[in-house]
């Protein structure tokens, strides 16, 4: 039988008794539940054939939330966020002739963190979404999750190319990458108070990853807003396994991804918005790789259209 220690018990239970005591009640726990449910039918059509699917959008996946938050007496607030994704008949796995099933089912752990705010900015610590998270996905049209937008692959992504001869070439996934970061990850971040309209958030990723980014946005006119996001990161060795010896098994090459997004709505509705993103390899047998986007769109009450190119 084998024994497993961990030398890093001690100090997680110290931990957890910091945060614990520093969180001195003031007012009341404000807990909340909360989710969606989204679903949505996708048609495609591949030169070939044609189909239709009833699916799980993987743009804005269903979910459920548990959140809390609390004030307290010396003007700080502190609070915590856990959230679970659940995908059934995911969108991109729906294809032409191939509808998806269960054995494409998974439950996402989205965020696990807890965080402490106050004048000084705000503090997260647990699975959270990285600073340079969503760096990619500001788009004022209201399509980015729809199906639209710079992260159309994360809608229909399973949706494969066809050569002359019907043979499959690659997928929607495989041809566009709109670089949005290294996702939600186990780290700690930081977000500054807001300067001006401006806020700046840095994060320190597991295997010495991190990322940056500087936020802003300002409204204008009757309605209007402008707002953009600029972001650089470096996975460092993230998705290294070291063993014992060792010996480092390099299973995604290091990169740096640097770039930004900018978007713009008119009093007007209509909305424009631009993004470019870099990615850099090191590894010499891949390729800097880039991707750009414009897109030009308009809102009306509830409704969201958008004209684009990547």
């Amino acid at each position: 039988m084998k024994t497993l220690h961990s030398r890093y018990l001690m100090p997680s239970a110290l931990s957890a008794v910091t945060v614990f005591a520093f969180a001195a009640p003031a007012h009341a726990f404000e807990f909340k539940v909360s989710g969606q449910v989204d679903r949505a039918a996708i048609a495609a059509d591949n030169g070939e054939d044609r189909d239709i699917g009833f699916v799980d959008n993987v743009g804005s996946n269903s979910r459920f939330r548990f959140t809390g938050a609390q004030d307290l007496d010396n003007g700080y607030n502190i609070g915590f966020a856990y959230e679970i994704g659940l995908n059934e008949n995911p969108s991109t796995s729906f294809d032409v002739n191939n509808g998806g099933g269960s054995e494409d089912d998974f439950l996402d752990n989205r965020l696990a963190n807890v965080y402490v705010e106050g004048d000084f900015g705000r503090f997260t610590f647990g699975k959270l979404d990285g600073a340079a998270n969503g760096s990619s996905e500001l788009n004022y049209s209201g399509t980015m999750y729809l199906g639209g937008g710079q992260g159309i692959s994360m809608y229909a992504g399973g949706i494969s190319f066809l050569d002359d001869e019907g043979r499959v070439v690659t997928n929607l996934s495989g041809a566009s990458n709109h670089f949005d970061g290294i996702s939600r990850q186990n780290g700690v971040r930081y977000d500054t108070p807001s300067l001006g309209d401006a806020v700046l958030s840095a994060t320190l990723d597991n295997g010495h990853a991190y990322e940056l980014a500087a936020r802003y946005e300002t409204p204008f006119a009757d309605g209007g807003k402008a707002g953009f996001v600029l972001s650089h990161l470096d996975t460092q060795d993230q998705d290294f396994d070291i063993e014992p010896d060792g010996t480092v098994n390099d299973n995604s090459p290091r990169f740096q991804e640097t770039g930004g997004t900018g978007s713009l709505l008119l009093p007007s509705g209509l909305t424009l918005t631009a993004s470019f993103k870099q990615r850099d390899y090191n590894a010499p047998d891949r390729a800097t790789a880039e991707n750009y986007f414009g897109g030009v769109g308009y809102v009306q009450d509830k409704h969201h259209f958008e004209v684009s190119y990547m």
